[in-house]
């Protein structure tokens, strides 16, 4: 097993790329205790995954409150006695619309979720790691924190998910020396429920699908393996670096 003995924490635990990701990795010896908002959602993925003879825990809060963090940390290492992966996942705060309409609370928000969220946890978590001389941090953007996408209009994302990247090579950098890595992985499009808009109709979700090279969407099984490797000894040399998983899509451009 890949992660035999390790200890992950994983934001917005409770469906989507952060539920796959920790059967995944429980299924790879990891023990896993998974954040988010809605407590009944963490607390049917740990049933899942204690049913099938793996450790799991839940910590219901959100990302933008320390407090809530605090609470998640404090647990892993009072339930697990340490923390060597860190998976910042979590996202629920999408504002699309013209950047000259947007109100300052739709950006606030976005960043706060998508790119201080990241910072906070790390900020939480990086000192355990310092402490254990070792650690993985792999951070969940997004291929429009590579590229503009014509006719999709989350800008306060795009912009927040950018920041998340460069902030993923400066901790490399920077913590290089306490043997703590940190990678990032963009996906496009994944199946989550995100998407269940497009999904409501059959020909937009055909035609969203029909625009990537390889013809579909990605699945959340196929992001959490990404993130196996990154959070695996496999990938001892890799830090700093920010993995597309799109389908071909940035291919394009």
């Amino acid at each position: 097993m890949k992660l035999k003995g390790k200890v992950a924490l994983i934001t917005g635990g409770g469906s989507g790329i952060g539920e796959a990701t920790a059967k995944l990795f429980t299924k790879e010896g990891a023990s896993v205790v998974i954040t988010g908002r809605r407590k009944e959602k963490l607390e049917h993925v740990v049933r899942a995954i204690t049913q099938s003879g793996n450790r799991a825990s839940a910590s219901s809060g959100s990302v933008t409150n320390d407090a809530d963090i605090r609470a998640a940390v404090d647990l892993t290492v009072r339930t697990y006695g340490k923390i060597d992966i860190l998976v910042n996942n979590a996202g629920n705060v999408l504002h699309t619309g013209w950047l000259h309409e947007m109100s300052d609370q739709a950006w606030s928000e976005s960043l706060d979720v998508f790119l201080t969220g990241v910072f906070r946890m790390c900020r939480a978590i990086i000192p355990h790691m310092m402490k254990n001389q070792s650690g993985s941090i792999i951070n969940i953007s997004t291929i429009a924190a590579v590229y503009a996408i014509p006719g999709w209009f989350a800008h306060p994302y795009a912009a927040a998910k950018a920041g998340v990247n460069i902030l993923t090579k400066t901790i490399a950098i920077q913590y290089a020396g306490h043997k703590i890595r940190c990678n990032a992985i963009c996906p496009a499009g994944v199946d989550t429920p995100i998407l269940d808009g497009l999904k409501s109709n059959p020909k937009v979700w055909e035609s969203f699908n029909a625009s990537y090279p390889l013809g579909r969407v990605g699945r959340p099984e196929e992001i959490a393996q990404a993130a196996l490797y990154l959070a695996s000894d496999e990938s001892a040399w890799t830090t700093g670096t920010i993995i597309t998983l799109d389908g071909g899509m940035t291919a394009k451009t």
